[in-house]
């Protein structure tokens, strides 16, 4: 096994061809009720896998290509970049340059965050009696019980969590019935059970290292609205349509009270439950949740995920690889140099050995002379 300049192209192009045929799935109304999110985040899993395990392993068949692809390699590996009196190649070049960005990115992403949550703790304050004994039913409701806290922050116009390792609910400072506050306290508890935090945690590291690689924004966005899905049915599971529909109306009331979106509050790792940014979200959400789903059988779900982890392990059994006729000049032609047939030299050895058995044969077999 080793790791080479073509099996990491080869990582970054199926990675990124398995996460548009993912994203293609993922906005089918039928696939997401049939085979639900837990299959797409099951998807998406390969996908995190494909890009990041970059190995040419010791079976795959290199496949050599010619002309553009060739050309184009060769002009970028030969490629040098002059630096005062250095010439240094441009290959050093482009990955240097990823890592100061990718490293920059990851830093401006924990500096953001920690400066957002520092601001947020500074105006947090006690929950009122009634939100805390809200918090204490929706806990004893739930099978996993992660340690949350709660808290009323007014800088906030939206309901939201916040934390990997300290997990907290932060409420705005807005009237709430009883009602709304459970359910707004059911959707948020049940991201961090979920574990939903981590997973958007990892998802940015991955899209700060991928910076450059576009497919990665659009697996970000789609795991967002993934996970918002899959919350809602963990939110909700157990409802009646009843209870189905004030959930609904909550988020509807919730969204009411938004003002203009505020930049900051958008840097920090967190779980809301609205997005601002885009409405057609929110609607995705309604109707699935409006409409029952119907999912496939276990064998129909069972054959696709053997069918998507076959299709990754059968991206590592080839390499795409440029091809290079020799130069012409560096073929010598001249009276001390011999052409070897080697399949003709292979085909004589055969014939001898047949006639030399044939013989032998022969001499031992006296009756049939």
């Amino acid at each position: 096994m080793s790791i080479t300049i073509f099996s990491f192209a080869m990582s970054v192009l199926f990675s990124t061809i398995f996460i548009a045929a993912i994203h293609v799935l993922r906005n089918r109304d039928f696939f997401l009720r049939s085979f639900g999110v837990h299959t797409i985040l099951f998807l998406y899993a390969l996908c995190f896998f494909r890009a990041l395990v970059v190995l040419e392993l010791p079976f795959a068949l290199p496949v050599g290509l010619r002309s553009a692809y060739s050309q184009a390699f060769e002009a970028l590996w030969s490629a040098r970049m002059q630096v005062d009196d250095a010439s240094i190649r441009l290959p050093l070049v482009l990955c240097g340059v990823w890592l100061v960005v990718a490293a920059t990115l990851i830093l401006q992403f924990f500096w953001m965050n920690q400066k957002v949550a520092q601001k947020l703790s500074w105006c947090c304050g006690s929950p009122t009696s009634f939100a805390g004994g809200v918090l204490a039913r929706v806990k004893s409701e739930s099978r996993r019980k992660p340690d949350v806290s709660l808290c009323v922050c007014p800088m906030l116009d939206v309901p939201m969590g916040i934390g990997v390792f300290q997990k907290q609910i932060l409420l705005p400072d807005a009237a709430y019935t009883r009602e709304e506050t459970y359910y707004i306290l059911k959707h948020e508890y049940a991201h961090f059970c979920n574990r939903d935090l981590l997973i958007k945690f990892l998802v940015r590291m991955f899209c700060c290292v991928f910076w450059w690689n576009p497919a990665v924004y659009l697996l970000k966005r789609d795991i967002a609205q993934i996970l918002e899905i899959k919350c809602d049915m963990k939110a909700t599971e157990g409802f009646s349509k009843k209870e189905r529909l004030e959930y609904l109306l909550t988020i509807v009331r919730v969204l009411k009270g938004v003002d203009d979106p505020d930049p900051g509050a958008s840097s920090i790792l967190a779980t809301g439950m609205i997005c601002r940014k885009n409405g057609g979200d929110i609607r995705e959400r309604f109707e699935l949740m409006a409409r029952e789903a119907r999912p496939v059988g276990r064998v129909c779900q069972g054959a696709f995920l053997s069918l998507a982890v076959t299709a990754v392990v059968l991206s590592y059994t080839f390499v795409l690889q440029s091809a290079f006729d020799p130069p012409v000049e560096d073929i010598f032609t001249d009276s001390s140099v011999q052409e070897i047939d080697t399949i003709g030299e292979i085909y004589c050895a055969r014939k001898k050995r047949e006639i030399y058995v044939g013989f032998s044969n022969w001499r031992e077999s006296p009756d049939q002379r």
